[in-house]
């Protein structure tokens, strides 16, 4: 099949301007996933003699004949593959739209491939950005223990040594032996699945706060063809720090957004918080709309899932 692509200016006009005059729009609308569609079908010559968007901008272009199809739809948007022909060239016929039916499917996992890496990439970059970032000690362990990151605090933390944890042939543990059989249970949770988060105390020569849950924290539950990791944070003797505190740190969150995570935790809405706290509505879902991007979730009910994932502290 011969095809043609447009200028990267026609492409801002259409998107700009001529996608809303589209009369191949109007066929696509009622057509499914991998049914192609033919323009020649529905508009004859002399449709294309008078109609704006081919005489000003299609024609313009060196296109004349398309042949169009979704090729995926999801919730957030739907995607749409053109293939054109030139001016002077023969209109697509059946054989082309068979053709066109065999490798759309293809392509459609390629799309779908495509976004769940970069959602992979987004998710990944987030705790990577969490671990360099706080000031506490942070490790990142696979099931086994296996230390694969850790941060400058961690680092210091294992080689001063006698702090209740010491890293053995490269993998996270605890010197003494209650402590070691708590932190494996944590990990092996961690990384489990479901994966739960935990905490501990931990006893030694001083006394620490150790929290371990599933890495990337904004991730959902660990799929079966994932490797999965834990997020282990150390606390220091004698610093008091709350749930609400760890979120703020774990995703860098401001005091308003903190607020409004609060308020999801406890049930309210954000039509309840907004009159509470004598502000906008709209100020909230804009708290709310920042409070999704630095967490990587969608919905309020997978935010308030991720927040609640943060352990609470256990004796």
């Amino acid at each position: 099949m011969a095809a043609t692509t447009l200028p990267l200016q026609g492409g801002a006009d259409f998107a700009n301007y001529y996608i809303s005059i589209d009369p191949r729009v109007s066929i696509l609308r009622d057509t499914v996933i991998d049914e192609w569609s033919c323009c020649h079908n529905s508009f004859d010559q002399n449709f294309v003699s008078h109609n704006e968007f081919y005489q000003d901008f299609f024609i313009r272009q060196g296109a004349r004949y398309s042949m169009c199809a979704w090729v995926d739809d999801n919730e957030d948007y739907h995607s749409v593959l053109g293939v054109l022909r030139a001016v002077g060239q023969q209109p697509f016929d059946h054989v082309n739209q068979l053709a066109a039916q065999r490798f759309s499917s293809h392509l459609q996992r390629a799309l779908r491939l495509q976004r769940h890496t970069q959602s992979l990439y987004t998710k990944a970059e987030l705790g990577a950005r969490a671990i360099d970032a706080l000031a506490m000690s942070m490790l990142i362990v696979d099931g086994k223990g296996v230390i694969l990151h850790l941060n400058i605090g961690a680092e210091h933390l294992l080689n001063r040594g006698f702090c209740g944890l010491i890293s053995k042939a490269g993998r996270l543990s605890a010197s003494h032996l209650p402590n070691k059989s708590r932190l494996a249970v944590l990990i092996a949770e961690a990384t489990g699945y479901p994966a739960m988060g935990g905490a501990m105390f931990l006893s030694g020569e001083e006394t620490r706060q150790v929290f371990v849950t599933p890495l990337p924290a904004a991730s959902p539950f660990t799929r079966d063809w994932q490797m999965p990791l834990a997020l282990v944070l150390v606390i220091e003797d004698g610093i008091s720090l709350s749930m609400l505190q760890l979120l703020g740190s774990l995703y860098n969150l401001s005091p308003a957004e903190l607020r409004v995570a609060s308020a999801l935790l406890v049930g309210k809405s954000p039509e309840e918080y907004a009159q509470e706290a004598g502000v906008t509505l709209n100020t909230v879902r804009s708290q709310l709309k920042s409070l999704f991007s630095k967490t990587g979730t969608r919905r309020q009910s997978e935010l308030v899932a991720v927040l609640s994932r943060v352990p609470p502290l256990q004796n």
